[in-house]
Formats: C-alpha cells, sequence, structure tokens
C-alpha cells in the first residue's frame, strides 16, 4: 500500500505463529461494505468471507443497501445475523491470529442505507445514517484512503458527495474525493454513473457494459460458470458440492447460504483489499484476486476491465478480462477454506497458517524494486521464507506480461523458475519498461495456501 498511517494502532500485528516466522506487518485497508444483502444470497456469501478476514482489514462500516434488485427496502438483519455468528467464532479465530476485532465494535457498525432507488433517495435533506457515516470516515485523520465496496447500489456514496458538496468549497470537496477508492460490481443503480459523471477525478473501479450484462464483467470470473458450459479452470472449487464439504462448516458456515444464482459475485470487491503480496490498491493495473483494471482513459478516475492470458497448467490457454478472477479461483478458495478451518478449532496446531515470504533479503509484502539495464540478469532468491506451521514450501517465478506494456514485447521466462533461487534476463533490446515478477509460494498443509511478492524489475536504458 502507497499510504502512511496515522495511526499506529492501525497496523496489522503478527499472527501468534513462532518467532521464527512471524507473519509480516502491513498496513490495514479501510473499508465500509455497501451491500443490498438479501436481494439473493451471494451477498450473505460473500459477507461470511469478509468477516473470516476481518483482521486483514479495517472495518468502519457495513451498510445494507437498495439495488435494481431490491428498490425500496434494506436488511441490516441480514448483516447482524453474521455479525453475531462471527461472534460464537471469535474466540478461536483469535487463537490463530491476532487483529480480529470484537463483535460489538461490528454490530455497531451496521447501518440502514436510504430505502429508495438510486438518485431517487439523493438530494437535499435526505442524508442518512449510512451517508453521515461515509463522511465521517473520509474526516477522519488518517491518512490512509477510504476503500468503498459496493456490492449493491451506491446511494449512500452519492448522498455522502452530494452533502460534501452543498456544504464546502471547491478544495475541500476536492480534498474528500481524492481519500475514496470505490469498487462497485458494475452499476446496480443510476447512482455510480451520476457519480462517475458528475466527479470524474473519482477513482472508481467498475466493469462498464450494457445495462444488465453481467456476464460480461470481470467480476463474473469469480464463479459465473456454475451455469454454463465450458467451465473455466477450478470449476470444481466454487462447485456446490465443494463448498458443502469445505466452507458450510462451523459458525460462520452456518449462515453461509445457499446460492440461487452464482457463488458470492460480490466477492471480488473484497479480494482487491487482500494483503496477500499479489496486489495494490493504489494500482489496480498490476493484478490481483478481485481483477485487473486500468483506467477507462489516459488521466481518468474511473478504472474499467483489463484483460489477462494464462496458460493452466493442463494446456488450456485463455485470454479475457474474466480469465483475470478465474486464474486466482484455486488459490482463494483454499485461503478461504483454511479460515473457515480456524472458527472449528483453537488448537493452532490443528489449522494451516499462510507462509511469510522473503525475497533478495525483503520482507513485507510491498514489491521488490530492481533496477536492470537490457541484457542484465536479475538473481531472484526466496532465501528467508518460512511457513509458521513448519510445512516445506514450493515455489513459483513467473512473469506478470500484461502489467508490464505489451504481453508481447514483454514476454520473457524465468530461468529455474520452480526453486527457491531464480534468474530473469532482461531482452537485449528492451525498452524502458517495468516488467511485473511474481513469485507463488504454496505451503504442503491439509489445505494449501498461497502468498505472493512481486518484483518490479525497472529497465533504465
Amino acid at each position: 500500500m502507497s499510504f502512511l498511517i496515522l495511526a499506529a494502532a492501525a497496523l496489522a500485528t503478527p499472527a501468534p505463529a513462532p518467532a521464527r516466522c512471524a507473519a509480516p506487518t502491513f498496513h490495514k485497508p479501510r473499508v465500509i461494505v455497501l451491500s443490498d444483502i438479501g436481494n439473493e444470497p451471494d451477498d450473505s456469501q460473500s459477507m461470511v468471507r469478509l468477516l473470516s478476514y476481518a483482521n486483514d482489514l479495517d472495518i468502519e462500516g457495513l451498510v445494507a443497501t437498495t439495488s435494481v434488485w431490491q428498490r425500496n427496502t434494506v436488511q441490516p438483519a441480514l448483516i447482524a445475523e453474521r455479525v453475531k455468528a462471527y461472534r460464537v467464532a471469535l474466540p478461536n479465530l483469535k487463537q490463530h491470529a491476532s487483529g480480529y476485532p470484537e463483535a460489538a465494535k461490528l454490530a455497531g457498525l451496521i447501518r440502514s442505507g436510504v430505502a429508495a432507488y438510486g438518485m431517487a433517495g439523493v438530494g437535499d435533506g435526505k442524508d442518512t445514517e449510512a451517508s453521515r457515516l461515509i463522511v465521517a470516515a473520509v474526516d477522519k485523520a488518517d491518512a490512509r484512503p477510504l476503500q468503498i465496496s459496493v456490492w449493491g447500489g451506491a446511494a449512500d456514496l452519492a448522498q455522502a458527495i452530494w452533502s460534501v458538496r452543498a456544504t464546502r468549497t471547491q478544495p475541500e470537496l476536492a480534498a474528500f474525493l481524492a481519500k475514496l477508492r470505490v469498487y462497485s460490481i458494475s452499476d446496480q443503480d443510476d447512482a455510480g454513473p451520476w457519480l462517475r459523471r458528475t466527479f470524474p477525478q473519482l477513482f472508481w473501479i467498475a466493469s462498464l457494459h450494457g445495462w444488465n450484462q453481467y456476464q460480461m464483467a470481470s467480476w463474473y470470473g469469480i464463479s459465473g460458470d456454475l451455469n454454463r458450459e465450458p467451465k473455466w479452470p477450478y470449476a470444481d472449487m466454487v462447485s456446490d458440492a465443494w463448498r458443502a464439504e469445505h466452507i458450510e462448516r462451523g459458525p460462520l458456515g452456518a449462515v453461509y447460504p445457499k446460492r440461487t444464482y452464482i457463488m458470492e459475485g460480490d466477492t471480488p470487491a473484497l479480494l482487491y483489499l487482500m494483503p496477500n503480496g499479489l496486489g495494490d490498491t493504489e494500482h489496480p493495473d498490476y493484478g490481483s484476486w478481485g481483477g485487473r483494471y486500468v483506467e477507462a482513459q489516459p488521466g481518468a478516475g474511473s478504472r474499467a476491465d483489463a484483460v489477462d492470458s494464462v496458460t493452466f497448467p493442463d494446456g488450456r490457454s485463455y485470454r479475457s478480462n474474466q480469465a483475470g478472477v478465474f486464474r486466482w479461483r484455486d488459490a482463494f478458495q483454499r485461503d478461504f477454506a483454511a479460515r473457515i478451518g480456524w472458527t472449528l478449532t483453537p488448537d493452532y496446531t490443528r489449522a494451516n497458517h499462510a507462509p511469510v515470504l522473503r525475497v533478495n533479503g525483503q520482507g513485507g509484502l510491498a514489491p521488490v524494486r530492481v533496477a536492470a539495464r537490457p541484457g542484465e540478469t536479475v538473481a531472484l532468491d526466496a532465501a528467508g521464507s518460512c511457513d509458521p506451521d513448519g510445512d516445506t514450501l514450493s515455489y513459483r517465478w513467473w512473469q506478470y506480461p500484461e502489467p508490464s506494456g505489451s504481453p508481447w514485447m514483454a514476454a520473457s521466462p524465468v530461468a529455474d523458475a520452480t526453486h527457491a533461487k531464480a534468474a530473469f534476463t532482461v531482452p537485449k533490446g528492451s525498452v524502458p519498461i517495468t516488467y511485473h515478477l511474481i513469485l507463488e509460494a504454496t505451503d504442503s498443509g491439509t489445505m494449501p495456501i498461497t502468498r505472493y511478492r512481486r518484483v518490479l524489475v525497472e529497465v533504465k536504458p
């Protein structure tokens, strides 16, 4: 993450693992979730996943909203039901990682949004407890941006910005907008389009497509093939049977409902925030579990879908925006299953925990930057990486062509790619670009967990 935190308390602390393999410290993303929970089961599913990762985020609001699918009602009781289940799971969760907030704190952050559709609920005198929560969160003396994770309609965010525009100067409005980072699951009301038109500088990630054409969106890659053929890779890991076995267990699993349409359609907005060494919330063009997004036009605040090209171990190749999500399905599903495993036992030794990676001597989660010239070989070394459970780590180094520039111009293999020590040779004649190299390390636990480090090789002529 690129922003410093004013309050030291916001720094995530290591998990209760052996000191020789302590989890990295990192700056937690601040997040408010806007969810049209209750319109179908997938929001409730995503809420369960969110709560299982509550130690990795600073959750500052859980808002029940409307959407095109739920125009005149909001259902905060469904959020409260999941927080109640979290309260039961919390004692076990605390034995596996530090930083989990108390259930009472999360319950106190639940808000009802406006019970009206989109812009019909926005205007003078239409402030709600949800819109006021957003304004107060942005106004905090905290240098970190505020992530607004929009799983439904955006009316309450629109009302917050409407109110600020009406009561503050233009420089104050600009400063307010500059602290916002929005990721919306397409547009589910007319408030999102209004915000992007009216405030084009607003940082906003969204799949842009025809109304209700969700099958075209990047986020659809999480599980859109549940209802279609052919299946994408790792389809078995989002199947009803797999979830019944690995997710629908324990107190949180008990409030993880069966799907009606797709599984967890809102979850990519959460996966984008996961502090696992892969993504960077200030650089959605880098790619993350939540997909990859680039400026809709140069200098724009809006970010739109980008295409990834992926060849899987079985030889199948895909090139699409949705591949930027489904390429990671095995990793993020295994990770979630491991979290659910934490809720089942207080015994640290009976669950799996994430490996901790170092690259070229550098710990943490931030990208490792290396300067190089055309034709030069860059040494890559994962020495010092470890696993808190003592598991064996398997390594995979690879180049991520798309963030590097043109995937054809930038393509170059990594030597010794399955070893802890590898090497990358900058192609001769390379133009001044930044090559993105990814280290994936996966442990040998029963439900293997993968962590990442990104190496940015900055080529100088």
